[in-house]
């Protein structure tokens, strides 16, 4: 058992080093550059949410069809940043009713209503969110995606340290009180060094420590979400593409509520 964790342990350093690698050629190669690989992260994970709900290769051209539409929304938010992002929720919108009611019949009214509202939905939880990072500054981006990075090493490694009490068993059963709290206090290590370090948010120490806090649980909320995903449909990975870590969702899923709850905070500070 020892021998097993230490393997896996090995797998997911190397898998983490090479990753870091490939972020750093594509951060040296520029802007552009990032936004392609957010582009590329952004289908993978779509790609994936909808495996996990529709794995047989007849449903392909669904997927490929909302996997397109996404990146369709990234694009048009980069090259037309002008246009309002619900043009692109709009029009997510409209294909989904349609294609609740493609072949629509007594018979398959439920499943094909289903099977629209998870594309709609695939394509607000990815493209539309990470359509928020890629407007991002360089800064900002290094300080949402460092976030969950440096909550889920820290809490990891404080989990299998000395991580006793189980914090939501039903949804993940691995995850402990202590990892988690862990977790979160490097989180907010993160916001206060960016913000007192490298000054990329601006606020008065209580408005960043709540910042820090909402932001560290949103990446452990992120975390718990797909991991309520995986237990609906029963499988343990949302893919395979990365080992020692699963898939492209499973290395995004605290990010993903990262980015929203970044936006959405500093859509509120500059309202007040």
């Amino acid at each position: 058992m020892a021998d097993s964790k230490l393997s896996s342990l090995k797998t997911r350093i190397r898998t983490a080093l090479v990753l870091a690698a490939i972020l750093a050629l594509v951060i040296y190669l520029g802007r552009t550059a990032v936004f392609y690989f957010i582009c590329l992260v952004s289908v993978l994970g779509q790609w994936e949410f909808l495996t996990l709900f529709y794995p047989k290769y007849k449903e392909r051209v669904f997927k490929i069809c909302y996997c397109g539409l996404g990146f369709a929304h990234l694009l048009l938010c980069w090259y037309v940043p002008h246009l309002n992002p619900l043009f692109g929720i709009g029009t997510a919108a409209l294909v989904s009713a349609f294609a609740g009611l493609a072949n629509f019949s007594q018979e398959n009214a439920a499943a094909n209503m289903k099977r629209a509202a998870l594309g709609f939905v695939s394509f607000v939880y990815l493209p539309v969110i990470f359509s928020f990072m890629s407007k991002f500054s360089f800064s900002q981006q290094l300080l949402v995606a460092l976030i969950p990075i440096a909550s889920d090493t820290f809490a990891y490694f404080a989990g299998i340290t000395f991580g006793k009490h189980k914090i939501w068993v039903a949804v993940s059963p691995k995850k402990s009180v202590e990892g988690c709290a862990v977790g979160l206090c490097a989180s907010v290590a993160v916001v206060l060094f960016f913000a007192y370090a490298l000054h990329v948010v601006h606020a008065s120490f209580p408005v960043l420590l709540l910042f820090g806090i909402i932001l560290g649980v949103l990446a452990q909320m992120g975390d718990f979400f797909e991991s309520g995903l995986k237990r609906t449909v029963n499988i343990k990975d949302s893919g395979n593409i990365l080992p020692g870590h699963g898939g492209v969702l499973d290395r995004t899923d605290s990010l993903i509520f990262t980015i929203a709850g970044f936006e959405l905070f500093t859509l509120l500070l500059r309202a007040l």
